[in-house]
């Protein structure tokens, strides 16, 4: 989560509505991933790449600190004795450390996209953006259809 949504809850804003603003982030940064892995082999725009390499690691470990350390407290508390929603919330726990190593995988590819590197496997790397932005949006897909529908 960015350092202006934290600061955004500093001021009154509800956890759940900056959490919808949050993966709405992400999901416009799994936008620029699908581009990029879309421009492959011949269109890379190495910019781009290095732009996602920055924004891709902290945007995802800042929303799942959010995630864990705020949201999934206060919707432990407001469904306590709910054996469901606290499996759930563990399953979403797992699926951030998951995720955040695929991460650091991806960051890596796109830095050596930007750099232009002669060593690494476009195929490979194709595959690997389009499993991440897929996982990421299923991902959102499930806290908003299984969380937040039930959060005001």
């Amino acid at each position: 989560m960015t350092d202006d949504a934290t600061i955004r809850l500093a001021h009154g804003e509800d956890p759940i509505a900056a959490l919808r603003k949050a993966h709405k982030e992400q999901l416009l940064l799994c936008d620029r991933l699908e581009e990029i892995a879309d421009s492959l082999p011949d269109g890379i725009n190495r910019q781009k790449c290095i732009y996602a390499a920055r924004a891709l690691g902290p945007m995802i470990r800042g929303v799942h600190r959010f995630e864990e350390e705020v949201v999934f407290p206060l919707i432990a508390r407001r469904h306590k004795g709910d054996s469901k929603i606290e499996a759930t919330l563990n399953r979403l726990r797992f699926e951030h450390c998951e995720d955040e190593c695929f991460a650091e995988e991806l960051i890596e590819a796109l830095h050596a996209l930007g750099a232009g590197s002669a060593d690494i496997n476009i195929e490979a790397t194709g595959y690997m953006l389009r499993g991440f932005f897929e996982a990421m949006r299923r991902h959102i897909a499930f806290e908003s259809e299984h969380l937040l529908s039930q959060e005001t």
